[in-house]
């Protein structure tokens, strides 16, 4: 099954092992893919710890893995796993939020692949989750991280942890649309 481009219409429903569950299948967007995170991807996650432009701002996110409030996905581009990206439980504001998060690979950064992979989150957390809305805590100085925020249409909420602005987007049904 593969997944519309970001051009054209709404995404279609997505399967799902369970509401709250990663697909069983993976999902596309233009380049890259998506697949529920597993135990043969420690290697992947190492190396992004050891980036030090992903530790610094979601290291302390992917750990630890196996909680069940945690939704992760691995981002892959022809086959290879090149980032994480999903859905985590978030300290911020009163603490029942889901906080989107991405880390990508450095080789791969700067091509549009970490908005791609934010939007294919965005899509399976508000059509299968149904989560109400999704926030974003950013780094006051993580420019990148606040770009793709505002082109997945998230908006700046309030101020966050020492440092840090709340971003937030609504699913569709949250609006009544």
């Amino acid at each position: 099954a593969s997944w519309p481009s970001a051009r054209s219409s709404p995404p279609p429903q997505l399967e799902a092992r369970s509401p709250l569950r990663p697909p069983s299948t993976p999902r596309s967007l233009d380049a890259v893919e998506l697949r529920p995170l597993g135990d043969a991807d420690q290697e992947l996650l190492t190396s992004l710890e050891q980036q030090d432009d992903v530790w610094e701002f979601v290291g302390a996110l992917l750990v630890p893995l196996t909680e069940q409030t945690h939704h992760l996905f691995v981002v892959t581009e022809d086959r290879a796993s090149i980032g994480v990206a999903g859905l985590v439980r978030s300290p911020a504001l009163d603490g029942n939020d889901f906080e989107l998060l991405c880390a990508m690979r450095s080789e791969v950064q700067h091509r549009g692949l970490a908005k791609q992979a934010c939007q294919l989150v965005l899509a399976w957390a508000f059509d299968v989750a149904r989560f109400a809305r999704v926030i974003a805590c950013i780094d006051d100085g993580n420019e990148g991280a606040r770009a793709i925020a505002k082109a997945i249409g998230m908006n700046e909420l309030c101020a966050g942890p020492p440092g840090r602005t709340v971003y937030v987007t609504y699913g569709c049904s949250a609006h009544g649309a």
